[in-house]
Parts: C-alpha cells; structure tokens; sequence
C-alpha cells in the first residue's frame, strides 16, 4: 500500500509537470513531427521563433502549464538483467508560460541524469538541474513579424545520486526533486536571440538565431557573428485550412514542416522534416498524428541526402481534450530498420501532458 501511494505521489507528479521545452527550442507536440516547426503558428511556436507571438489568434490561451518525461529504452538493460532498466538516462521537463498578443513571459526547469553506474542491486547518475527565465516579443505588419527573446540560464548538479531496484520510483522523486544540488556559477548563459516571420494562408517561412548575443558566467554579453550563424535556423510550412469557405471546421487538417537548423555549426547541424495529420472532432478537440525525420548534417553538402547512420525517425500521436493536451512521441534510429543497430543504440520515449487556460 505504501508503494503504491509513493507512486501516485509521483505520478501525479509528472502529470502536473509535463509538456513543450523553450530549452530545448521545441513544441513538444513537434517532437512526434521531428521537432520540427520554426515557420509554424500554433500558440506555442514561440517556443522555435519568437516572431509567431505575433500571429497568434485571439482565442488563443495566456496561460499555460506543461511538461514532459523522456528517456531512452536500450535492450542491453534488460537482456543482461540490470537494475532499473527503464531508467536509464531519463530528462524531465516543467514549463509554466504567460502570454499575450505581443509578449511572452516563460519559467521552465529541467532535470536530467546521465554518466548511469551499474551495481548489484542499484543504479547512480549524475543529475543536472536547468533553469530558464525567458522573455519573448513580438511585432509585424499584416504578413510578416520580427521576434526577440531574452533567455536566462542557470545551471546545478548533483552526483552521485542513487536509484535502488526495490524503490525505483520513490528514490527517483527523492533524489531529483527534493535533494540539493550545487550551482555551477561558471556555466550560467544570458543570450538574446531573433526571428523572422512570413505567414500566408497555406505557406509560412521562418528564420530564427537563439544567439547573436551571448556570455557565459562572468562574461560580458557581446554580440557575435559567429554564434548567430552557429544557430542560424532556415524553416518552411505548408498547412492546409483550418476551415472551409463556409466557415465550417474541416474534418482533417494537414501540416508539414521543413528545418534546416543551426546551419553554421558542423557538430549540430541538422535537417528535420515533419508530417501532422489532424483530425478535428471540434475546435478544441482533435486527434493528430505526427510522423518525422531528422538528421545531423556534419557535412553541408549533405543537407539533401539520406545519411541512414546519422537519422531518427520520429512518431507521435497528440489528443487534445479542450485546453488538456496529452502526447506520446517515439524516435527510433534509421539503423533499428536497417539492423546494423549496436548494442547501445536506443529508442527515445517521450510522455507529456500541457493544460492551457
């Protein structure tokens, strides 16, 4: 009985804190479409560009609190019988976002475990905790927008910290949520970042840096060229209407996605393709289905090609239940189809849920 009241505890736990990451620069909803959506323009977009904010509909909600769990399932955990096999290098995520037409107020913190241990009948990490404060704002003219966005980022750590097999659950919670972790003052990052929105009915293109303006720990923020091509982001859209020409819902809507992202840097290029399939019960009821591609791109004259070592493909599914939203998203490497897979090649499993009022 008391396990099962450490679980709930914890469940609903992650249930109350999971959904999209500014961290990481994504819609969680994408993660399914390849994480891809700089040129889209839902009511979290601004999460990828911060220009969307401006073309966010009235109807759209102001507040929003979300999160997500992600970890990597790998074979070897359970065919060699470790401890804690489904536990092996787990990130969670908690948002909470203030926006209007124009500005954009987000507080997001993040967890992750890496550098897993293997003994007996237990596990050890090394947890790193992430805070962002971020400002995003927006202003444009019929058809197009420019976005700014401030981002703060402080950074803790904690190790080791120890899972046992019996309690996986409870000493998860315990060890990542109430223990205390050390600040890494030389880590801490303030950037500014831009973005720049067109938006047609059916076509919509984005172009995005998350830092031409950059300084870590004591360092001065100073605008750089070098890091605003480093993440310099190039995304196209193509999206069919939401409504008809009488002003009916649709029964489906399809969206596609197309980034080239942080084209300047040679070890996180990358290209991502995503593919959304809507079905629109009612205006705030839906069931989507995500399918998706990315690829780290070393090489830029291999931006076009098929790399099947390099690649993921992704697959979600997202329901929409008026203002809750629940995800599942599945990336899954090109080299489990080809089965060239080695023994640490994994599949990553996202769970998320947001509540938007």
């Amino acid at each position: 009985m008391k396990k099962r009241f450490v679980l709930g505890c914890v469940l609903t736990f992650c249930l109350a804190s999971l959904g999209s990451s500014p961290l990481d620069r994504t819609d969680l909803s994408s993660i399914g479409s390849g994480s891809a959506g700089l040129a889209l323009t839902s009511s979290t977009s601004f999460f990828a560009n911060p220009a969307a904010l401006y073309f966010r509909d009235v109807t759209d909600s102001s507040f929003y609190v979300s999160g997500s769990y992600k970890d990597y399932m790998v074979p070897t955990n359970f065919s060699n019988g470790e401890p804690n096999p489904f536990v092996d290098s787990p990130v969670s995520d908690f948002c909470v976002s203030f926006s209007g037409r124009s500005l954009a107020l987000t507080l997001e913190s993040q967890t992750s475990l890496s550098d897993r241990t293997v003994f007996a009948d237990y596990t050890t990490y090394v947890a790193k905790s992430s805070t962002l404060f971020q400002l995003d704002w927006a202003v444009g003219s019929n058809k197009i927008a420019f976005g700014l966005s401030l981002r703060a980022v402080s950074f803790s750590e904690r190790s080791p910290i120890l899972v046992r097999d019996a309690y996986t659950v409870g000493d998860y919670f315990v060890e990542t949520v109430l223990g205390k972790y050390e600040t890494l003052e030389e880590d801490a990052i303030v950037s500014a970042g831009l973005g720049l929105l067109l938006n047609y009915d059916w076509f919509k293109m984005g172009v995005t840096s998350d830092a031409f303006a950059y300084a870590q720990g004591d360092d001065s923020l100073a605008i750089s060229s070098e890091s605003l091509f480093k993440t310099l982001r190039w995304g196209f859209a193509l999206s069919s209407p939401t409504y008809d020409s009488t002003n009916q819902l649709n029964l489906f809507k399809i969206e596609s996605a197309l980034d080239l992202c942080n084209i300047g840097d040679l070890e996180t290029r990358e290209v991502r393709f995503g593919l959304d399939i809507k079905l629109q019960l009612l205006p705030f009821w839906s069931v989507s289905l995500n399918n998706g591609y990315r690829e780290i791109k070393p090489d830029i004259g291999d931006f076009f090609a098929i790399v099947p070592e390099n690649g993921i493909h992704t697959i979600g599914l997202e329901i929409q239940l008026n203002r809750v939203s629940l995800d599942l998203a599945c990336s899954i490497p090109l080299d489990w189809y080809l089965g060239t897979k080695d023994d640490d090649s994994s599949v990553a499993i996202t769970l998320a849920m947001s509540f938007a009022v």
